[in-house]
């Protein structure tokens, strides 16, 4: 025991006797899990540690940096809270778009959010009539930005799907079509493939100064999505045409600032259960294919 009342540890196997035995001796919520000697899930004092189970390792960090107080009144943290603002939007954005996609999850890299969040950087970038802070996602400046948005960047939908294909949006406003045949191609041999064709709608992201907080020009817009599904197509099958029609219940664009997405899902099982072919989570591949706006 060091003056002051300060403990100093110099055996590393007794501080973890010792962080032990204070744990259990205290009747409070569990907030660090010790797995071993040089492990821990949660967070101690200022420190974290997780699983990263896109890498597949563990991320190790310390907490850090201004207070609540200081970020909201420091004069000089302005271009951070301007960074942050639109950051909250695009996430926001970015989220109902996800979201909207929910029949091709599946087949989504489970680490694409950063994608999303890029191709959001981009659109929101086209904004030069607002300030810095509270610059719109208007979807309409940059659909390419939504086509490029890579959500399985180890097996891009344009490596998996070797054929040409032809995408339509139809007149009525509502139906998209899809042709191609099932040349498909995948890193390690596949017993069947099938596909998916989503269409779906995006909403411009704006900030509500009433509010004082970011909204879509047109709420709940990503329930309305449709899907269609062909049966699972063997890989031993002769090459076939692909014909998929999918359309939603009412017109879009019925409001302006809004854009419809039409997404490509290619599913792949490596095996069968009980005589049905088996698919892992993830085992895919899905890009946004086609990008409308009135």
């Amino acid at each position: 025991m060091a003056p002051n009342g300060l403990i100093i540890i110099l055996d590393f196997q007794y501080l973890v006797h010792y962080l032990c035995e204070l744990i259990n001796n205290q009747n409070h919520e569990e907030m660090a899990t010790i797995n071993g000697p040089f492990e821990f899930n949660g967070s101690f004092g200022n420190m974290r540690c997780y699983y990263d189970p896109g890498t597949k390792k563990w991320v190790f960090g310390r907490k850090g940096g201004f207070t609540k107080k200081q970020f909201q009144t420091l004069e000089s943290l302005e271009p951070q809270r301007e960074n942050a603002s639109e950051l909250t939007g695009r996430s926001k954005w970015c989220s109902l778009l996800y979201q909207s996609l929910t029949f091709v999850q599946h087949l989504m890299d489970i680490r694409c959010w950063a994608k999303i969040m890029a191709g959001g950087t981009i659109i929101q970038r086209q904004d030069t009539n607002n300030p810095k802070g509270l610059r719109m996602i208007e979807v309409g400046k940059d659909l390419q930005a939504i086509t490029r948005i890579e959500f399985n960047e180890l097996h891009p939908l344009r490596n998996v799907i070797r054929d040409s294909y032809v995408v339509n949006f139809l007149p009525d406003k509502k139906t998209a079509t899809f042709v191609t045949n099932n040349d498909a191609w995948w890193v390690t041999k596949y017993l069947a493939v099938r596909l998916y064709l989503v269409i779906a709608q995006t909403s411009d992201m704006a900030y509500n100064t009433e509010n004082k907080q970011w909204e879509p020009i047109v709420s709940d817009l990503e329930l309305l999505s449709k899907k269609a599904v062909t049966e699972w197509m063997y890989n031993n099958s002769s090459a076939q045409d692909v014909n998929l029609t999918v359309s939603l219940d009412e017109a879009a664009f019925s409001v302006p600032g809004t854009a419809v997405v039409v997404a490509l899902g290619v599913e792949f099982a490596l095996s069968s259960t009980n005589g049905q072919p088996f698919a892992l989570p993830h085992n895919g591949s899905v890009a946004i294919v086609k990008c409308y706006n009135q």
